[in-house]
């Protein structure tokens, strides 16, 4: 992994302990107390030339693993000056994280890319506004991938329905087809709403299949996975059939997996929003490497699998266009707390 020592015992702990941890790593390559003004002004060369003598870069990050390996990859050969360094982990543990770095004022992580649109809409005072050439190249659309002049769309992770060639030759053309009665009886994988997101999907499934498509979906009784990854290797093993949460499976199907994917006309997908931080202890670093999320090479990376915000991207599958947004009217507390409950019921769980 990208994580140096100082850096894994940082982040493992609360707040308190990060005050405390401080003034023994500021000897060694620990975290750099921030006194950042702010990226440079003038230029997009005097800003890459500030981010080289910076030479490093921290992005916290829920996107997925290989595909931040691979961002960082091709980041460092197009600026071998400066260093990534990736701490991927979910949103609940990453945002309290930087909420403390700003509070304490001893940043670490120079990005932060999630996919909680409620959070990022809420704390819109910790970041900088983006710039660079790939924020003003016309195939971005700016005026609607940095809604707010801050916060910027990424890619979105499309998950989406599966199946295991062996187990049910017939395949699926859309999600109406899991309601076969031959895939009655645990032979569906379905994903615990345990997230706002997840909800969400529930709900995309509601309005694009019908009202009722939820409980007669939970009337199939499917087996119930508390994530995608888990639910993917359940169908490329042969423990379920079916399943209507899994990242297209791509690479599984490439090695010979018994498994194949679907995609419907309006995919669902998880919206991922970078921000530069103001608590940035690399403030130019990190404008460069959101400049670079964004463009060509980035999006070939971050977005491999998944919706880019570019056309025409080798190893997408979508595009922002095709990606269903989130109405997060529907997704307070309150809401997402009654819709667990009635989902429970349904799917006896």
């Amino acid at each position: 992994m990208i994580k140096d020592v100082h850096r894994r015992r940082f982040l493992s702990g609360i707040a308190l302990t990060v005050t405390a941890v401080l003034p023994a790593a500021a000897c060694a390559a620990g975290p750099v107390e921030v006194k950042s003004k702010g990226p440079v002004a003038g230029s997009w060369d005097k800003v890459v030339s500030a981010a080289e003598k910076e030479g490093r870069v921290t992005i916290y990050s829920s996107q997925g693993t290989d595909q931040l390996e691979d961002l960082k990859a091709r980041f460092e050969k197009k600026y071998p000056k400066i260093k990534v360094m990736v701490v991927r982990g979910i949103d609940a543990d990453m945002t309290p994280k930087v909420e403390a770095e700003r509070k304490t004022g001893k940043g670490i992580a120079d990005i932060l890319t999630i996919a909680s649109l409620n959070w990022v809409k809420t704390n819109k005072d910790l970041y900088e506004a983006p710039r660079g050439p790939s924020f003003d190249a016309p195939a971005y659309s700016k005026a609607t991938s940095v809604p707010e002049g801050t916060y910027f769309l990424t890619n979105a992770a499309i998950l989406t329905f599966g199946w295991n060639t062996k187990r049910y030759p017939a395949g699926i053309k859309d999600y109406s087809d899991l309601l076969n009665p031959q895939l009655a009886g645990g032979k569906i994988g379905v994903i615990k709403p345990a997230t706002s997101a997840a909800v969400d999907f529930y709900l995309y499934l509601k309005e694009t299949y019908g009202e009722d498509f939820v409980r007669k979906l939970g009337a199939q009784r499917p087996r119930i996975y508390p994530s995608s990854l888990p639910m993917a290797q359940a169908l490329t093993s042969g423990e379920i059939a079916a399943a209507a949460f899994v990242q297209p499976l791509v690479d599984e199907k490439k090695t010979g997996a018994p498994v194949d994917w679907g995609l419907p006309k309006q995919a669902w997908g998880s919206m991922f929003w970078g921000m530069a931080l103001k608590s940035s202890p690399h403030p130019n670093a990190a404008q460069v490497l959101a400049d670079f999320m964004i463009g060509q090479q980035g999006q070939e990376a971050i977005a491999r699998k998944n919706a880019s915000v570019l056309r025409n991207i080798p190893g997408t599958v979508a595009t922002m266009g095709q990606v269903r947004k989130q109405e997060l009217s529907q997704l307070t507390p309150d809401k997402v707390k009654a819709f667990q409950e009635e989902w429970n019921e349904q799917y006896g769980a």
